[in-house]
């Protein structure tokens, strides 16, 4: 999925009018047409910039504000509590700084491949005993790590609560996309039955120098969407298709949402995950929020019906997404590969 060396642009100021806003009131509300009107607009962004704001969405601001708290309380730990957490193989944990370095980066700056300064807090869902994987040790599912309750009280059912909001918008997501690729709006539903879906809860610590800012360097999230609510300070650049690095704008109702390689893969490239970085603030810590969709460890990712012809065969082989999964953090989380 690696794209060629682009040569390193400046960076443009924000700007809405490169990022397209789309109203979902009314597909939530059920009004006729909307997922329609929706699947459209959906379609014109992922096959274009591969990032959209989403409004009246109905994300309660009450658990994205408690989420934030509960991560500054977190990242305030002492360093030898948090490391009683430390990020395993799963995923799951605690990452400390400069030990994350992003290989499937395209960028070509001497500093690209430098460990990253921010730290993060990852997880998914608990696993009920009733679950067919509890307890079968099945890679990504259910090998959460929390704190002690006592350190960050409320912090576990903070974080699920963040969680179990966004993975309920994403998968209203699924009908309007399945549309906006020529598919029966029920198609995606069965390989959402039981999502591997993370979390990321990060901090980005300030550093002075601009050009030593770029803390992530650009890269396509793994998984099927991404849903970003504002970050504390602006940060996130965004790599257009005619070869810009621009400013995210901060729409403050508004909740980011981008393809990922999944989708890029599942549609047989109709559909474009676009590179993006995260640059670290001058002079005030930045903290992000951020929910992955993905699919269940076992959903089989194959070209879809409608995106492969005689005329375009597809591209990628077929693979279950835990197997996409395991190799994007071989390649990507090495500091966690012999992690249990």
């Amino acid at each position: 999925m690696s794209a060629e060396p682009h040569p390193e642009p400046p960076v443009e100021a924000a700007d809405t009018a490169d990022i397209p806003i789309v109203d979902v009131g009314p597909l939530l509300a059920g009004v006729h047409g909307a997922r329609e009107r929706v699947a459209e607009e959906l379609y014109e962004a992922c096959t274009g910039i591969g990032f959209l704001f989403i409004v009246n969405h109905g994300i309660d601001g009450d658990i994205v504000a408690r989420t934030f708290d509960a991560s500054r309380r977190f990242f305030s730990l002492p360093i030898d509590e948090k490391l009683a957490v430390r990020m395993n193989r799963h995923q799951c944990g605690y990452m400390t700084p400069g030990i994350s370095v992003h290989k499937d980066t395209f960028e070509t700056r001497p500093d690209a491949l430098r460990p990253q300064v921010s730290e993060a807090f990852k997880f998914t869902w608990d696993l009920d005993p009733s679950d067919p994987d509890h307890g079968q040790g099945v890679r990504f599912r259910g090998h959460n790590q929390w704190p002690d309750p006592a350190a960050v009280p409320g912090l576990r059912e903070t974080f699920l609560d963040f969680h179990a909001e966004f993975e309920a918008l994403a998968l209203e997501m699924l009908p309007p996309l399945a549309v906006s690729l020529e598919l029966e709006p029920g198609w995606f539903a069965p390989y959402f039955e039981r999502p591997s879906s993370m979390t990321r809860i990060a901090c980005y610590p300030p550093v002075p120098d601009r050009q030593d800012r770029v803390n992530t360097p650009g890269h396509r999230d793994l998984g099927f969407i991404t849903l970003i609510p504002p970050a504390t300070r602006p940060g996130l650049e965004v790599f257009t298709p005619d070869g810009r690095w621009i400013e995210q704008p901060v729409i403050p109702e508004g909740v980011l949402v981008n393809t990922g390689v999944t989708l890029q893969r599942w549609s047989n490239d109709v559909f474009a995950a676009t590179p993006h970085r995260v640059r670290a603030d001058a002079e005030e810590t930045r903290y992000s929020n951020i929910f992955f969709l993905y699919p269940g460890v076992d959903a089989g990712i194959a070209c879809l019906p409608s995106c492969a012809g005689h005329d375009e065969p597809a591209k990628y082989p077929p693979a279950s997404f835990g197997e996409i999964h395991a190799a994007y953090c071989a390649r990507n989380f090495a500091y966690a590969e012999d992690v249990e």
